[in-house]
């Protein structure tokens, strides 16, 4: 597993701010410098961050992430939607991430996709590997859905099947002008039923150093940005 793709990966699903535009080269020379996707796979996003204007892209950031499940990057909306188990289910991805020795960034929620990917960028690669394939049916349903509305940041959720060793997203990719776009938000809203995700199979804390344990982890607005800090330690 390629820990600065995914952390690269992260800061760039983050919400736009000018110092992630002020990095993209840095962003860009990260993941073209290994091989776990593609070289270039990414540059049609890198292009249209830093031809577009910041506020535009903020608002359109708003737009695909904030309104409708289909695009959440909130993974256990996926599968629980407002349910109570989705509570339980945040207990676990936080036992988890403790054991682990990964502080959650002041916040945010443990089913953050950007969350989730900074903490596997930081363990075992192969640990990681195993925990990205477990959610890749919610990412790749992420990128469909970001795909269909025209959406260059369908390249990110491609990358990280690609990735976890899975096919990338084949689409007739038609990009779309977010500034004239009339979406009916009411229709994305539709509540999504997905399979609960399952690390290991059973209930138990995991347990990766001796391959015994199982557990369950069954896969809201955010606070201020820390791209510029996390940029600079890429390389750390």
């Amino acid at each position: 597993m390629q820990a600065r793709t995914l952390k690269a990966i992260s800061l760039l699903l983050h919400y736009p701010d000018q110092a992630l535009i002020d990095h993209l080269d840095e962003l860009k020379a990260a993941t073209d410098a290994e091989s776990g996707i593609k070289r270039g796979r990414l540059d049609a996003l890198y292009q249209h961050l830093a031809q577009g204007d910041l506020y535009l892209h903020e608002e359109n950031y708003v737009a695909l992430f904030d309104r409708g499940r289909g695009t959440s990057l909130y993974l256990f909306e996926h599968v629980h939607g407002e349910s109570r188990d989705r509570g339980q289910a945040m207990v676990d991805l936080l036992t988890m991430y403790g054991e682990s020795g990964f502080d959650l960034p002041p916040g945010e929620l443990p089913d953050y996709l950007p969350v989730f990917l900074e903490y596997l960028s930081q363990i075992e690669p192969a640990k990681a590997r195993l925990l990205l394939t477990e959610v890749t049916h919610l990412v790749r349903n992420i990128g469909e859905n970001l795909a269909k509305r025209g959406s260059h940041y369908y390249l990110l959720c491609s990358a990280l099947l690609e990735l976890a060793g899975e096919k990338v997203l084949d689409v007739n990719f038609v990009p779309m002008d977010f500034s004239t776009e009339q979406e009916d938000y009411d229709k994305l809203d539709k509540v999504w039923a997905e399979e609960p995700v399952t690390f290991g199979g059973a209930c138990s804390t995991p347990d990766y150093g001796n391959g015994s344990g199982e557990s369950v982890v069954q896969f809201i607005p955010r606070a201020g940005s820390q791209n510029t800090a996390a940029v600079e330690t890429l390389g750390a």
